[in-house]
């Protein structure tokens, strides 16, 4: 099964997709005029330079260096060009790091599992996480060099958290009653903001904004470690996660037709 392509992921590669083929013939000739370089560069190594351990290196590490400007002045000139592209870049950052984050948890033994970027009929869900002792918390991840739009993402935190709860809610109903049915109601979802960049180092323990609390990052791990009021079995954690995963599936299908018949 290949691997699941965050929301932020797929848009920024959509855009890019769209901006290079807008751009075909001005991106050949560029294409066209480094490669040439990069032959002239070689033969000139190659040619003029003595036969020396020293000089290949230094062609190598030359050739290297073609390469890597090549491709930073293509995502330069794409980032440029496109005044979006700049926000799903730092959103998929948000969530790398998010993610990198549960994983540290679920080593600690804090999490079940999650769900990233779970997409819904209004918006999507960053990370839908099924906690060993705190139920399920839902994580909209941000990457801000400064805070000054808290009002606005508790809002959305608050919108994410009632789709979370009605989604969770459908999905529990068709689960096996019993031991293993979660040991929490699935109305009660937490909800939370994790910041990354710079500004997450203004971010106060305890923060909360109309009753969403918003985690630093670097912080996350410690935050999950202290919930204890809503324990979750492992049988239902793990029915739970799969039924998410295969609802995602069946939504990115159907929106993958929307657009196929849109295109035609």
């Amino acid at each position: 099964m290949p691997q699941h392509q965050p929301y932020s992921r797929r848009e920024l590669r959509q855009r890019r997709g769209d901006w290079v083929r807008r751009n075909v013939k001005l991106l050949t000739v560029f294409t066209v005029g480094a490669l040439a370089l990069f032959a002239f560069i070689t033969v000139l190594f190659v040619k003029a330079a003595p036969s020396t351990s020293f000089t290949w290196w230094l062609m190598g590490a030359v050739q290297t260096g073609l390469v890597a400007g090549y491709l930073h002045l293509l995502h330069s000139a794409f980032l440029a060009f496109d005044g979006e592209a700049i926000w799903h870049v730092r959103g998929a950052w948000g969530e790398d790091n998010t993610r990198s984050e549960l994983q540290r948890a679920k080593r600690k033994r804090l999490v079940w599992g999650w769900v990233d970027s779970v997409g819904l009929q209004h918006g999507d869900i960053d990370h839908l996480v099924v906690t060993r002792r705190g139920g399920l918390v839902v994580i909209d991840s941000k990457w801000r060099n400064r805070i000054h739009d808290t009002a606005e993402m508790a809002r959305a935190a608050q919108k994410v958290r009632l789709r979370a709860e009605g989604l969770t809610r459908d999905l529990l109903k068709g689960q096996s009653r019993g031991s293993r049915r979660a040991k929490v109601n699935p109305l009660e979802v937490t909800s939370i903001v994790v910041l990354w960049g710079a500004a997450q180092r203004d971010v106060p323990d305890g923060a909360e904004v109309d009753g969403i609390a918003f985690i630093p990052g670097r912080k996350l791990v410690a935050w999950l470690a202290q919930l204890d009021d809503q324990p979750v079995e492992r049988a239902a954690a793990n029915e739970l996660v799969r039924n998410v995963e295969k609802y995602r599936a069946r939504a990115e299908e159907a929106k993958a037709s929307r657009a196929a018949a849109g295109r035609q």
